[in-house]
C-alpha cells in the first residue's frame, strides 16, 4: 500500500505515519469540523465515513499496530516459477480496521429506541444492543437525534433571547459516528469520533451484546 493510496489512513487525515496521539488527535478534530455533514451538508458523508474509520484505527494503539503491519506488507503474489506456482503468504493482521457501515444499528435514534435496538441507560447514556456476529467484527454506526446545543445568540443566557424564547438553549440535529472495534465488549464505553460545538451534554454509549 502506497503512501498515496485512497485507502492510506494517514494520507486520508493528512498526517506522517510516525504522528503522535495529540497531532493526530488535533489533525482529525480540524478536518472532521470542516467535513462534518451536520456542518457542511450531506455531500460530505462519504468522505466523513472514511476518515471517521481512518480516525478509529490509529487512534486505537492495536488496531494501528495491525493496520501498520498491514500497510508494510506486499501483497499476496502468485507467479511461475520452474513449471511451479510460487505464493508469497501474508499474514493474518490479529484485529481488523472497522470499515463495515453496521446498518442494523444506524438510522435515527427516535426509530432506534422504538425497536429496542437502542435504550436510554440516562439521559446522556445510550445502551446499543449489537448481535454477537457484529460485536467480533466491528464497524462503523451513525445515529442521529436531536440534541440542547448553547444558544449562540444569548450566549447560554436566555432572558429575553428571541432565538432561544430565553432558555439559553435550543435543540439541533447531530448525527454521532461511532467507531466500534472488533471483539468489541459487553459494557464497553464508546464516544462519538466527533461532537456538535456548545453541545450541553457529551452523549456516549454502551455497547450490549446480545448473546
Amino acid at each position: 500500500m502506497g503512501s498515496d493510496s485512497p485507502d492510506d489512513y494517514y494520507a486520508l487525515l493528512g498526517v506522517d505515519p510516525d504522528v503522535d496521539r495529540v497531532q493526530l488527535r488535533r489533525a482529525w478534530r480540524q478536518l472532521a469540523l470542516r467535513v462534518h455533514p451536520d456542518r457542511a451538508g450531506p455531500g460530505t458523508t462519504a468522505i466523513f465515513q472514511k476518515i471517521s474509520v481512518a480516525y478509529g484505527v490509529l487512534s486505537d494503539p492495536a488496531a494501528r499496530a495491525a493496520y501498520d503491519r498491514r500497510r508494510a506488507t506486499p501483497a499476496r503474489r502468485t507467479g511461475v516459477r520452474n513449471g511451479n506456482v510460487a505464493t508469497a503468504p501474508v499474514s493474518a493482521p490479529r484485529r481488523r480496521a472497522p470499515a463495515e457501515m453496521l446498518w442494523r444499528v444506524s438510522g435515527s435514534l427516535k426509530q432506534l429506541l422504538a425497536s429496542g435496538i437502542a435504550r436510554r441507560a440516562e439521559s446522556d447514556l445510550i445502551e446499543l444492543v449489537l448481535s454477537t456476529h457484529e460485536a467480533a467484527q466491528g464497524g462503523m454506526v451513525t445515529i442521529s437525534m436531536r440534541v440542547p446545543v448553547r444558544c449562540l445568540l444569548c450566549g447560554g443566557r436566555g432572558g429575553a433571547c428571541v432565538r432561544c424564547a430565553g432558555k439559553g438553549a435550543l435543540y439541533q440535529l447531530y448525527s454521532a459516528w461511532l467507531a466500534v472495534p472488533p471483539e468489541v465488549a459487553d459494557g464497553a464505553l464508546l464516544a462519538p469520533s466527533a461532537t456538535l460545538g456548545g453541545m450541553l451534554r457529551p452523549v456516549r454509549f454502551r455497547m450490549r451484546v446480545r448473546r
